[in-house]
């Protein structure tokens, strides 16, 4: 071959690795591997197939569901209600109710466990776990929070195998970052839907007696019935959240759900296991309408509107109608502020309280403490 035709041969090749690069800007990073003479004018190789790698989103989202997905369990709840009126007694009997959700196993200091919500297990007087590879194992509630949403169980039998999630760092999420969640909605194993952090330290709309946190993570993954419980995934694998529940006008999925920062599960879990710290209260945020009605001197901080006879924050003198302004120093607006400063003490150890009370400023020490047996479940 002529200087002439390899110069020509060398130039086409260019303009097609120049195109194929411009291709590969679009839909992800690929590399061309093309063969060209020897620099000595000998034969090539012999031709072989061009090798394409590509990285994408998609293969990440591959791999994190590869690494958690073994950890997701399916929660199936029983429930035998009595009958409540004549008509149920005599034609019904007692009824035996089920419901189904999502939990995954986790490493707690060795401790092979389930975390799960709350609503998914309820009152249920029979647990069944069911793993992915087919196991089954019977669940006992270790602690319970519902205001939190956040349940743990303990397996019956054998659990010490079984493949456990990785447990992340909400803290690190981006608005916008890929998120996964994998759970059972409507009974379809083992589900997967994508989706994105829509907004951080959201308040779903509802209210009641036990108000969700604040601190909620909204997605726009699909999350149906089935899924609660379950976990949400970065595209590391690692469990940010566990998927709580939706906002819906119909009920069904509109791309607005939320989950549980996977951070303030972790300070309910060591409560809820080491049974502290624990003071004792009922807190409520203060504001402007609460501060008019009960006659309070502030609107700022968290108003206490009880007080556990006997436990820890009863012993050093607190009152119900106390509003606590700051907490060793720092001042408190929310629940979650006021839950993650207790949290950093452990069980023994005295933690600071700012109190206004009427128009008097009172300093009072809580020695942190244990929840009683059969406190919280």
């Amino acid at each position: 071959m002529g200087s002439r035709s390899i110069a020509w041969l060398i130039a086409g090749l260019l303009v097609v690795a120049f195109v194929a690069g411009v291709a590969g800007g679009v839909g992800g990073a690929y590399y061309w591997v093309s063969s060209l003479p020897d620099e000595d004018g000998g034969a090539p190789p012999p031709a072989q197939r061009p090798v394409v790698s590509v990285l994408t989103d998609e293969d990440a989202i591959v791999q994190a569901v590869q690494q958690a997905d073994p950890a997701v369990v399916k929660i199936v709840a029983t429930m035998v209600r009595e009958p409540e009126t004549p008509f149920e007694f005599f034609f019904g009997g007692p009824r035996v109710q089920q419901g189904m959700g999502s939990g995954f196993v986790f490493d707690y200091n060795g401790r092979t466990l389930i975390l799960t919500n709350a609503h998914v297990v309820g009152d249920a007087q029979q647990i069944t776990v069911k793993t992915r590879d087919g196991g089954e194992f019977g669940g006992e509630p270790l602690g319970m929070d519902s205001a939190y949403d956040v349940a743990v169980l303990e397996l019956q039998g054998d659990a010490a195998d079984l493949p456990t999630a990785t447990l992340g760092d909400s803290d690190q999420l981006r608005l916008g970052e890929r998120v996964v969640a994998i759970g059972h909605p409507f009974a379809f194993d083992h589900t997967v839907t994508v989706g994105v952090v829509s907004a951080q330290g959201r308040r779903a709309i509802g209210g009641g007696p036990n108000p969700p946190p604040r601190n909620l993570i909204q997605t726009d993954a699909s999350i149906n019935q089935g899924n609660s419980g379950g976990p949400l995934i970065n595209l590391a694998g690692e469990v940010v959240g566990i998927n709580s529940m939706i906002f819906s006008p119909t009920g069904a999925s509109v791309g607005i759900g939320f989950a549980i920062p996977i951070n303030d599960v972790k300070e309910i879990v060591h409560f809820l296991l080491e049974r502290g710290p624990w003071v004792g209260i009922e807190p409520t945020p203060n504001s402007a309408g609460l501060a008019r009605y009960f006659e309070l001197s502030t609107d700022q901080g968290i108003v206490v509107t009880g007080v556990t006879p006997g436990g820890p924050a009863d012993q050093a003198g607190l009152r119900s109608g106390d509003v606590i302004l700051s907490i060793d120093g720092q001042p408190v607006s929310t629940n979650e502020e006021m839950r993650s400063a207790i949290f950093k003490h452990e069980i023994g150890e005295v933690i600071m309280l700012e109190v206004q009370r009427g128009r008097q400023k009172l300093e009072l020490s809580v020695t942190a403490g244990t929840v009683p047996e059969g406190y919280y479940r």
